[in-house]
């Protein structure tokens, strides 16, 4: 039946969590709160309805997602409510989502034409209101165009800007769309608390959602809690959507979990290392790359699922990390340079696969195929793909401006490394920033939107043919 009041007069049955969900249907009854609930489209297929998306919590603090079919609907949306509390009985118990996930859970739930839904206005309920899944960057790197995990994001507000941000929009009225592409939107750049910067797109009503808010806010927020954002690559950078989930965005004035990143020399960075305690912070380094160490090569071949390097079994290649077998590996930058600064400090800096795509302009699979043509003898694959291609040499001579991160390993190894997280600015003039102390201290507002104009334009215009790439990773497992 649908959603009706009761009163916790009554004798209980017993309930279950949802840790105690097994089988296939559950008869017995579960007690929780509905967190939020969205619509789930096929956007493929004329934006058609799918059906009700729902993320409760229970008394244990153990979130489940849900989901009611469009034919369903009718019967229980009257009488959903976001924060209220529920009990639940006769439901499908099914195996969990593995695209757009918004819970952890092993199981999902699925309403039935049976299922009693009740809510709860009487007693007191220890159940949580809200469980996030906040995330680092680099857990958004590892799952970047997969639409499997949706987390939850905090930061400081870098840069924002959209439609209408000045005039508050109705939430009743429906976002205008032209050629299937809503023009309703906000774009900002959010600072997170591991020193990266993100690139944010909300979208049709999300984005009027949360333009009505930030435009009745008489002190504008600088911090910002997004949940259930889906992480893309764009352009050389992670770009998180929120396009599910229509919960509105958190505001805050202040945050201990952002933090500012101070400018450092080299040598102050070495005496870092030395000094402090082993922890994991992010530093920024004005430095000029002097050298590209190609005994060290230039790329690995990397998990399809992760970015952790490949080991070669006997019949197949493996991830040490998420423990799955690889038919065939990814292709990323992997390259060490050595990096002098004006007090004449040294360091060399290890450059990833984002940052080396922002160097040379290319994707490493593409680099790869230009200097091993189709046709070529595959003996010689494993040479070339250890030489050093001209278009990383050329980054000699170049001035950044680094963002370099430590873990506890920078404290303890005997050869000292930094890995370089973001490169906020490229060709800069080194002699006219030491003019100009403020500048060096100055946090970016945008992010690696600097990059140089022959290498930002080749990053733009990356799209690699699939059999292109399949061919490329066929000789590289040849070989490796």
């Amino acid at each position: 039946m649908a959603a009706s009041p009761t009163s916790l007069t009554e004798k209980p049955l017993s309930r279950k969590t949802f840790d105690d969900l097994e089988g296939v249907f559950s008869e017995e009854e579960v007690l929780f709160r509905l967190i939020h609930f969205w619509e789930a489209r096929n956007h493929t297929r004329g934006n058609s309805l799918i059906g009700l998306e729902l993320l409760f919590i229970d008394e244990k603090s153990t979130t489940i997602q849900a989901f009611i079919p469009a034919n369903r609907i009718s019967r229980y949306e009257k009488s959903l409510k976001p924060n209220s509390v529920y009990k639940m009985k006769k439901f499908i118990i099914s195996p969990c989502k593995k695209l757009f996930k918004v819970s952890a859970h092993k199981y999902g739930i699925c309403f039935t034409n049976k299922t009693d839904l009740d809510e709860v206005t009487k007693g007191e309920h220890k159940i949580a209101s809200q469980k996030f899944r906040i995330r680092s960057f680099n857990d958004f790197a590892a799952i970047v165009d997969r639409n499997g995990d949706l987390f939850d994001v905090i930061g400081q507000i870098r840069l924002i800007t959209g439609d209408n941000l000045s005039a508050a929009t109705s939430n009743a009225e429906e976002p205008k769309a032209a050629n299937g592409k809503s023009k309703d939107k906000v774009f900002m750049h959010l600072l997170m608390k591991d020193g990266e910067t993100v690139r944010i797109y909300l979208w049709d009503n999300i984005a009027a959602k949360f333009r009505t808010r930030w435009n009745a806010s008489e002190t504008k927020p600088t911090i910002l809690l997004l949940t259930t954002v889906n992480a893309k690559f764009l352009g050389g950078m992670h770009t998180p959507y929120q396009t599910l989930s229509e919960q509105d965005p958190t505001f805050g004035s202040s945050s201990s979990a952002i933090t500012k990143i101070e400018t450092l020399t080299l040598n102050e960075l070495h005496e870092f290392i030395k000094n402090k305690t082993p922890q994991e912070i992010s530093f920024q380094c004005v430095a000029t790359i002097v050298n590209v160490l190609g005994e060290y090569h230039w790329n690995y071949v990397s998990c399809t699922y992760c970015n952790t390097m490949l080991e070669k079994l006997d019949t197949t290649m493996t991830c040490t990390t998420c423990k799955k077998p690889n038919k065939v590996g990814v292709l990323r930058y992997r390259f060490e340079i050595s990096v002098s600064d004006e007090n004449n400090g040294l360091a060399t800096f290890v450059i990833f696969d984002r940052e080396g795509i922002h160097f040379a302009g290319r994707r490493a699979p593409e680099v790869f195929a230009s200097e091993y043509p189709e046709g070529d003898d595959p003996d010689e694959c494993e040479l070339i793909s250890k030489k050093t291609p001209q278009c990383i040499l050329d980054i000699v001579g170049r001035t950044c401006k680094f963002q370099v991160k430590l873990t506890p390993y920078n404290f303890r190894a005997t050869r000292q490394t930094f890995t370089v997280s973001r490169i906020i600015e490229d060709n800069i003039d080194i002699h006219y920033k030491s003019n100009q102390k403020e500048m060096a201290t100055e946090e970016p507002e945008h992010a690696t939107h600097i990059a140089s104009g022959k290498a930002k334009n080749k990053v733009d215009d990356l799209d690699l043919e699939e059999h292109t790439k399949n061919k490329t990773y066929k000789r590289l497992r040849h070989n490796y």
